[in-house]
């Protein structure tokens, strides 16, 4: 979810640097004041970490700012250090960002720095809005900036002040992630409101921690500000957005982007007041953190507790569920994927879960039911799931279907090259198999898995059969090396050694495959004897029997013949 921004610093004075004397805009973005803070050891002296991470983001700035004046560039550069937002550090309730429109998390800085140092030391009074740095940045560029929200504070410069206008501000986190109502906030040079269930005024020179509420003793300024808010709220109605990918999930999870509301809860006009809810919002992070660190005992419990306030919450089962599937508790998982659906009948998160849950116990028919319903949001994942069922199923024309309607939706999904790779290679058709096993192969390096069973031992066969045998040897040694305990991986090394006389390495490879399990089962020492056997080293295969008779006695496939 981050890296260093020393990195982002290092590699954005490259480009620059490489344009030589052309102009150029440049972002720099760092990430660093976002959570896990944890700012380099030289900057652990505060109170706060989140005010380390700060100080660590002044200090890349003042890198970055002293590369360019370095290379004689920054007398010639318009430079704007501002930022997206604060952090509610707890001061209404909110430890982060997104929840509220308080003066934490929408009062940033701005700070402009002009070619020679024009206009230096001046503090320009007023307010500002974020949409106004674009306008003002092309202005001084000398660039046209044409139809835009923003105004420039070109002129402010010289006056010392910004023209007196409001600054608008939004929040449709809590009806997109919890169900909860959306914020509106209008502020001017005196005072902020907060348009919510319960609304806010705040005096912002004599109230700056806004904790005197003033909506009922100033009246008219509020109903005044209401009302300048209305057609700029008409002009952003919080419609349901998007469905997304079960990967951009999980990518915006990792970014702290917690919860999605049910669709039923995006159309609702009378939804929670954000205020009377955030303990909830803090308490879901709290599970979120533990169920990361491994600690689902601990994750369950808060889970519960969040759930039993907010049974609607519908990321909040999921995340329930997957820590419960930790725990061996399967049927809890499906019963908290079941409250899932039921909150939103067509989530296709918890839909996919279920099916993918009910296939690994067996339970086919009503895993591909929830997997057709996943399909209309998670098509890729989806047709995957349903492929891999088809196939177990032996229903080869199916399983050809589906894996090619996922890899149409997405064609990063590795299990669905292998399929399509497998069937080529039970059909004989062993260059088609390769291509398509080399495709799972590279989506394979660019996913968060790490293994696709059987990739390798069937590439191996494939070589095998085309007679490129050192190449399919490296494929098996990577199965093996990959899986120690893989069957079809050892199994073919051996068959390729013992077709090369090399007897030796055949015998013990195979011999692996009791050796790497912890607890070797009869059937693994069958494998063994029955492979010897097929080879046709019948010495090998005899004595691997024996040993097998002393440990499985009872067992009649490794009796002695008479």
């Amino acid at each position: 979810a981050q890296r260093d921004g020393a990195v982002a610093v290092d590699s954005l004075l490259r480009w620059i640097e490489e344009r030589g004397g052309q102009r150029y805009f440049a972002f720099l973005h760092l990430y660093e004041p976002h959570t896990p803070w944890a700012p380099p050891e030289r900057h652990r002296r505060f109170a706060h970490v989140y005010d380390g991470d700060v100080a660590y983001a002044d200090e890349l700035v003042g890198r970055f700012l002293d590369r360019l004046r370095s290379k004689g560039m920054l007398e010639r550069a318009i430079v704007a250090v501002t930022s997206d937002h604060g952090e509610g550090l707890g001061e209404h309730g909110e430890e982060e960002h997104g929840m509220f429109l308080y003066r934490e998390a929408v009062h940033v800085p701005l700070l402009l720095r002009l070619p020679g140092g024009r206009h230096a030391g001046t503090r320009v009074k007023g307010t500002a809005a974020l949409v106004d740095v674009a306008p003002t940045l092309l202005q001084l560029a000398g660039v046209p900036a044409g139809d835009m929200d923003g105004l420039s504070l070109q002129d402010s410069l010289s006056r010392g002040r910004t023209a007196s206008r409001p600054a608008y501000s939004e929040t449709l986190f809590p009806r997109y992630h919890f169900g909860w109502s959306e914020l509106f906030a209008v502020t001017d040079d005196r005072y902020r409101f907060i348009r919510a269930p319960r609304p806010e005024l705040f005096e912002r020179a004599s109230d700056p921690g806004e904790r005197k509420n003033l909506t009922a003793a100033r009246a008219e300024v509020a109903a005044a500000m209401d009302r300048w808010l209305e057609p700029q709220v008409r002009a952003a109605p919080p419609a349901a957005p998007e469905p997304v990918s079960a990967e951009t999930l999980d990518k915006l999870r990792a970014l702290g982007y917690v919860g999605t509301a049910p669709v039923s809860a995006l159309a609702a006009a009378d939804l929670p007041d954000p205020k009377d809810k955030v303990r909830d919002a803090e308490a879901l992070k709290e599970a979120i953190l533990l169920r990361a660190s491994g600690a689902h005992q601990k994750a369950v419990a808060r889970f519960r507790e969040v759930l039993a306030d907010n049974p609607r919450m519908v990321d909040g089962w999921e995340m329930l569920a997957s820590s419960l599937r930790e725990l061996g508790r399967t049927d809890e998982a499906v019963a908290a994927l079941d409250r899932a659906v039921a909150a939103e009948p067509t989530h296709g998160g918890a839909h996919l879960a279920l099916a993918r849950l009910h296939a690994l116990e067996g339970r086919l028919d009503r895993a591909v039911q929830h997997a057709e319903v996943a399909a209309a949001a998670n098509p890729g994942h989806a047709f995957e799931l349903l492929a891999q069922i088809a196939m177990d199923r032996g229903d080869h024309a199916r399983a050809r279907e589906f894996a090619r309607r996922s890899l149409e939706a997405d064609d990063r999904r590795e299990m669905s090259h292998f399929i399509l790779g497998a069937l080529a290679q039970k059909e004989g058709r062993c260059e088609d198999a390769l291509r398509s096993f080399g495709r799972a192969e590279a989506a394979l390096r660019l996913s968060r898995h790490t293994v696709v069973r059987n990739l390798h031992a069937n590439m191996g066969d494939c070589l095998a059969r085309l007679g490129r045998l050192a190449e399919a040897e490296k494929q098996f040694q990577a199965e093996i090396e990959t899986i120690p305990y893989t069957r079809e991986g050892r199994v073919g090394l051996a068959t390729l050694y013992r077709s090369q006389g090399r007897d030796e390495e055949a015998r013990a490879v195979l011999g692996g495959l009791v050796s790497a399990e912890r607890a070797p089962t009869a059937e693994h020492y069958w494998t063994v004897v029955r492979t010897l056997s097929v080879l046709g080293d019948l010495e090998a295969a005899g004595q691997w029997a024996a040993r097998a008779r002393a440990r499985f006695p009872s067992d009649p496939r490794f009796r002695a013949s008479r």
